[in-house]
């Protein structure tokens, strides 16, 4: 978070003076001033120093008073949820910060690596976890929003999403999406309907969102089943945790050019009295059908259709890739000494066209009408955390959330399914204080959805899925090395209408450690064995869904998933020499899959079909007759493994000048055991960004090469390379009371066609071709 943020609380930690207390020690007194990015000081910021068991709390004036000897110290810094952070001091017999001099330390300046992770109990910087952990916020989010999470995320190593058109872009994790990556909202689970099928978007407004942060590889300890692939978890200010003593907030406003037909705004505003906060927030965004570079069809798919290639290459509108999204939310938090405890109540609506329903991304052919979905979602969220202080117990945290989702998919006029979700989820944990020198965590997790399908084509039976699991993690150090330990155990329930009923239960385990070479140098080694329950719709799925333009097969015959999964990774900064000049992250992953599950694109002749045609042949015939995809669930080992590369480097700095790049890359190969390609993952991509800065003046270049991808699944087309370039000029002006921040964006400048490989639809919906966006964002 940062001063370009809608909530404006920037720490600065001053180290203002040291002074010896006699010849006989090495001990100094150390103040430290907590001030806002106004120089306002903040009371009640905890900064602690685990590593000798001391915390104190900022006084009336913002001042906390540490003796230290001489040493490396790092400081927890805590004002608030979202103003949580780490910094290393030096503390030696030359250390002098006189308070007409003092060392000035900005959570503005803090490296990712340094921000605490909300996503983890146990309060963990990326450079601490032992699993690897992506972080956008503060200018880069700011610098990479989109109306979608696939299209923020979309450039980090390991990083990429399933699109079906540009309304729908669904996070891919190292090849691994829908029901094995799950989507949280301050720890809770966001309950939509998205992994149910890929036409499905997410129920999350990223304009509003103030960080967001990325788990790569199971993180199914402390969320479940769901997440054997990673977690990504939004953090945003609903329920605020700390103290608003004025009004502060924000508006965004952005308009496309013809290319999108943008227009997009969104504002938030927060304020308190006395031990009482509220917040406020609403957005707007609408997309016209877009342009594209190519003709909607790829030349592969024309090729295959014998269709008439001689006009590929011009551009066209892509028909039916309309968005229109609006929705708010209202949140209210107490605050006392020892915590918080809030409500807050959201609400989204969102209409989209699903393109993919006539050829060549123009007019209605065949008799067809256009297919768009109507969805509504309403989401209650509670959450509560203090300080216990009961012999060994140390905090609790309780979250609840109920979601009220439906949507509704139109052929044309007529309604075709639709789709209801009710989930409720209950989280709560338990700190607990050292013992023998382990810290760690224990909690609970209760789950329940009540979904239904209604309609002549709803493909998935009307089914409720409940779900409990005990989860507990400890890690402590020894010396150099910090060891962690997690074991969950976990039950899930399905039962159908009909009273056919599935009953599962599983245990996952790991144990990680990290070794820190210096300071920010660190090797990390995690392994992790993971359980996975098939989903309703893996299982029970049989029918038409016209919005996908498939045609769906379940296998009730579905086992239990399970995974081995081996993270090694090494991070570093300043690590060739003293010109702090160099930070990054080298990941290496295998994951080894026993029964794992995926959807298959088949053609009539499969054995999958072959084995319901008897009992359902008209309705299979019917659906190749509609030129529906057929698609059956099967379940085969399988093995991922890949490598992850990060690098960031200050090129020059001079006067007001600064260059700054960012080099990135990453390489997966996801196959069966019997050495076939598995469908719809992600190509290999390398590329940079590019920063210049001067004064309040930034540019921001991007360059990402995608290999193409000629490993493809049974019956799936190859998919090309492209070059994706975009540009952005930035210009900021501020005050003590107020920022504007103004900026061009340019996206696929190049014009080239980028098609997802993760797609069902990618040989049918490019993307954009190049466009440009011109907006402005006012903080206050």
């Amino acid at each position: 978070m940062n001063k370009f943020q809608f909530k404006n609380w920037h720490l600065i930690f001053c180290l203002i003076s040291i002074s010896s207390f006699s010849t006989y020690s090495n001990a100094k007194s150390v103040h430290l001033l907590v001030v806002d990015s106004y120089s306002k000081p903040l009371i009640k910021a905890l900064v602690k120093i685990d590593q000798l068991k001391l915390s104190k709390t900022s006084d009336q004036f913002g001042i906390v008073k540490f003796d230290l000897d001489c040493g490396q110290y790092l400081l927890d810094i805590e004002a608030g949820k979202y103003e949580h952070f780490h910094h290393y001091i030096d503390i030696d017999d030359g250390s002098d910060y006189p308070r007409n001099s003092p060392l000035l330390i900005s959570k503005i300046e803090e490296p990712d690596h340094k921000i605490i992770i909300h996503a983890n109990p146990l309060e963990h910087t990326s450079l601490d976890m032992a699993t690897p952990i992506a972080i956008i916020s503060g200018e880069e989010l700011i610098s990479k929003r989109a109306s979608t999470l696939g299209e923020i995320l979309q450039l980090e190593p390991g990083l990429s999403f399933s699109s079906f058109g540009p309304a729908v872009a669904r996070p891919v994790i190292r090849g691994l999406s829908a029901g094995r990556v799950m989507v949280t909202n301050n720890q809770m689970r966001v309950q939509d309907a998205s992994t149910t099928s890929s036409d499905h978007d997410v129920g999350i407004e990223p304009l509003l969102l103030q960080q967001i942060e990325v788990v790569k590889g199971p993180a199914s300890l402390l969320y479940g089943s769901g997440a054997i692939g990673g977690v990504i978890n939004t953090v945003d200010n609903k329920i605020q945790t700390s103290p608003v003593d004025e009004l502060t907030g924000g508006i965004e406003v952005r308009l496309g050019d013809s290319a999108t037909q943008e227009k997009a705004s969104v504002f938030t505003l927060n304020n308190g009295v006395n031990d009482w906060t509220w917040h406020i927030d609403g957005f707007r965004n609408e997309t016209g059908n877009i342009k594209i570079p190519v003709s909607a069809e790829s030349f592969a798919q024309l090729s295959l259709e014998d269709e008439d290639t001689s006009e590929f290459h011009q551009e066209s509108i892509l028909s039916n890739s309309y968005s229109n999204t609006m929705g708010g939310s209202l949140g209210s938090s107490f605050i006392f000494d020892d915590g918080y405890a809030g409500l807050s109540v959201s609400f989204i609506e969102k209409q989209y066209g699903l393109p993919g329903h006539s050829e060549h991304g123009g007019d209605v052919v065949d008799g067809e009408e256009d297919v768009y979905i109507d969805m509504e979602q309403s989401t209650v969220h509670f959450q509560s955390q203090f300080d216990l202080s009961i012999g060994a117990l140390d905090s609790l945290f309780v979250g609840y959330a109920n979601t009220d989702y439906q949507h509704i998919e139109f052929e044309g006029e007529a309604i075709g399914t639709r789709f209801e979700n009710q989930a409720n989820e209950l989280k709560s944990y338990i700190k607990h204080k050292p013992y023998l020198d382990w810290s760690g965590v224990a909690g609970i997790q209760m789950t329940s959805r009540d979904f239904s399908a209604i309609g002549e084509e709803a493909f998935i039976p009307k089914s409720t899925t409940n779900s409990k699991a005990l989860f507990w993690l400890e890690e402590k150090h020894f010396d150099s090395i910090k060891w962690e330990l997690g074991l969950r155990f976990e039950q899930q329930d399905i039962t159908l209408d009909s009273g056919v009923k599935r009953s599962e239960n599983g245990v996952n385990y790991s144990v990680g450690s990290v070794y820190t070479i210096k300071k920010h140098n660190k090797l990390a080694l995690n392994f992790s064995h993971n359980v996975r329950f098939p989903s309703v719709e893996e299982y029970f799925s049989f029918g038409p869904h016209l919005a996908s333009g498939t045609f769906e097969i379940g296998n009730p015959n579905l086992t239990k998933e399970y995974s081995n999964n081996l993270d090694f990774s090494y991070r570093f900064e300043e690590a060739f020499g003293k010109d702090k000049s160099f930070s990054g992250e080298i990941n290496l992953f295998y994951n080894q899959f026993t029964d794992y599950i995926f959807a298959q694109s088949v053609v009539i002749d499969d054995e999958c079909v072959l084995s319901t045609e008897n009992s359902n042949g008209l309705a299979i015939e019917q659906a190749v007759e509609d030129e529906l995809s057929l698609i059956c669930y099967k379940q085969k080992d399988a093995n991922y493994y890949g490598a992850e590369f990060k690098l960031t480097s200050s090129l020059a700095k001079f006067n007001k000048h600064q260059i700054d790049i960012e080099v990135f890359a990453d390489y997966l190969v996801a196959k069966l055991n019997s050495d076939e390609n598995l469908p719809r993952i992600p190509a290999n991509k390398i590329g940079f960004n590019l920063v210049y800065n001067y004064e309040d003046f930034t540019t921001d270049l991007v360059w990402s090469k995608n290999e193409a991808q000629n490993d493809v699944g049974e019956n799936e087309l190859a998919t090309p390379a492209f070059d994706l370039v975009n540009l952005e000029f930035a210009y900021r002006i501020s005050n003590r009371s107020s920022d504007w921040y103004l900026f061009l964006k340019g996206k696929n400048l190049l014009n080239e066609e980028i098609r997802d490989h993760g797609s069902f639809i990618k040989d049918l919906a490019p993307r954009t071709k190049r466009n440009w966006a011109l907006g402005f964002r006012y903080n206050f």
